[in-house]
């Protein structure tokens, strides 16, 4: 209950920051006034390389779960959405269905990234960076706060310490792989506990 508690109050502060004054940018488009880092990942179906609905993505934190945007093409009063024009304002090339964290606190110590599957998916998922390094793992079915199998979760501790600058971070593309019989996933090749 704590940690629900905990994600849907910075969610709330996200959504707030989102629409306080000067916030979302001017009715010409202006730039979006951020505070903090801002985070940006990719979910997509393995073989149709396209977005998934009913997924959910998480920043696991040391006090619970922190819950990011899906990105739909227009405006929303959704807290769990961020309209395509804002969040083409934070980076040009996102599209309908990435995710995007705003306004994530310089000091929130994070263990790593996870997603909620949709049914009809597996646990393996592969992870590749914009740097393209790639590494495939089982995700677990549930959030937990230990870093082991979670996305970026060798970018593990303090957002200022990890991060350096406030910036937009880009934690790349999460390919997610269908569970069908006779077509087994790729072996994971990070085994955590």
């Amino acid at each position: 209950m704590k940690r629900w508690i905990i994600g849907t109050g910075m969610a709330v502060l996200t959504l707030v920051a989102l629409s306080g004054c000067g916030s979302v940018g001017t009715a010409s488009g202006g730039q979006q006034a951020l505070t903090g880092y801002t985070a940006v990942i990719r979910v997509v179906d393995s073989e149709t390389n396209k977005p998934l609905n009913d997924v959910e993505v998480y920043y696991i934190t040391d006090g619970g779960q922190l819950p990011w945007q899906r990105v739909v093409a227009s405006s929303t009063v959704n807290q769990k959405e961020v309209a395509l024009n804002i969040a083409r304002t934070v980076k040009e090339d996102l599209r309908e269905g990435d995710f995007l964290l705003l306004n994530i606190p310089d000091t929130l110590s994070v263990r790593g990234i996870w997603i909620r599957r949709p049914s009809g998916y597996t646990a393996v998922a592969r992870h590749t960076t914009p740097e393209k390094i790639q590494r495939t793992i089982q995700l677990p079915d549930e959030p937990n706060t230990s870093s082991g199998c979670l996305i970026a979760s060798d970018k593990q501790g303090v957002i200022r310490d990890v991060f350096g600058a406030q910036r937009v971070i880009d934690f790349g593309k999460v390919e997610l792989f269908p569970d069908r019989p006779g077509t087994p996933p790729p072996p994971v090749d990070d085994l955590c506990p």
